[in-house]
């Protein structure tokens, strides 16, 4: 039977709670950037699958002021070839290649320069920090010509079916920026995703600005981590919020 048939009746039977606390798959993070009139962003998130063992590689290219993937992105491989790989870290890498070939149009038809200050940066190996508030200032001045920029993150109950019967407590979240007297909500769940799999909780991992030289409007993304049910533990993978820092 192959693995993940094996993952899938393992999660169906309750055998997850069963299975010892251990790391699972956190995805890393390339921040691609932003293109220099602010329109598009870009990021890939990539590593090794828990469970299955397969690299996998995914780039994400954003229309800015919608919030929208530009289609076709995402571009997503996963490899699932079986056998020993002597070298994951060099299988890793020849499919990020592939992927990074699959999102050269895109890329490019979009005008990723790979621009943008990462304004604040919260990891999850940072233990003192609020994960769910991150202030910025979103210009890198001394001293600051901003007003500071502050994201809030609110997590809240939001039942999947098919999650519920793994034994997974699935979560939503809002997400809001304030600066000065305005705020505003940028994203605010009623459903969950089925790219999401079965989120657990998120946080804010790090957000990014961009000042256009053209004088367009400055633009921001907010990258949210998200756990998610796994084999082996909890999985992290990413979400990119972004919009115009001037509404």
């Amino acid at each position: 039977m192959p693995r993940m048939s094996r993952f899938a009746l393992a999660l169906a039977g309750g055998l997850f709670s069963a299975l010892p606390a251990s790391a699972g798959d956190f995805a890393r993070l390339d921040v691609l950037g932003f293109s220099a009139d602010g329109s598009r962003f870009a990021f890939e998130q990539y590593g090794i699958e828990d469970g299955s063992g397969f690299p996998y590689s995914e780039v994400f290219v954003i229309d800015v002021a919608s919030d929208n993937w530009v289609k076709p992105s995402p571009f997503k491989k996963r490899d699932e070839t079986d056998g020993d790989r002597p070298d994951m870290e060099a299988s890793l890498s020849e499919l990020r290649g592939e992927v990074r070939a699959m999102a050269t149009g895109t890329m490019s038809d979009s005008g990723i320069a790979g621009l943008g200050l990462m304004a604040g940066s919260n990891p999850l190996t940072e233990i003192e920090s609020d994960p769910h508030r991150m202030a910025v200032s979103p210009r890198l001045t001394v001293p600051p010509i901003d007003q500071p920029v502050e994201f809030t993150l609110e997590e809240f109950p939001l039942p999947s079916g098919q999650c519920a019967s793994y034994g997974a407590e699935t979560k939503g979240f809002r997400l809001m920026m304030a600066s000065g007297r305005a705020v505003r909500v940028l994203s605010e769940d009623t459903s969950l995703p089925s790219s999401r799999g079965c989120p657990l909780t998120y946080r804010i991992e790090r957000v990014y600005t961009h000042y256009p030289m053209n004088g367009g409007a400055p633009v921001f993304a907010v990258l949210v981590q998200m756990q998610t049910l796994g084999f082996e533990g909890p999985n992290g993978r990413y979400l990119a919020i972004t919009g115009l820092l001037q509404n």
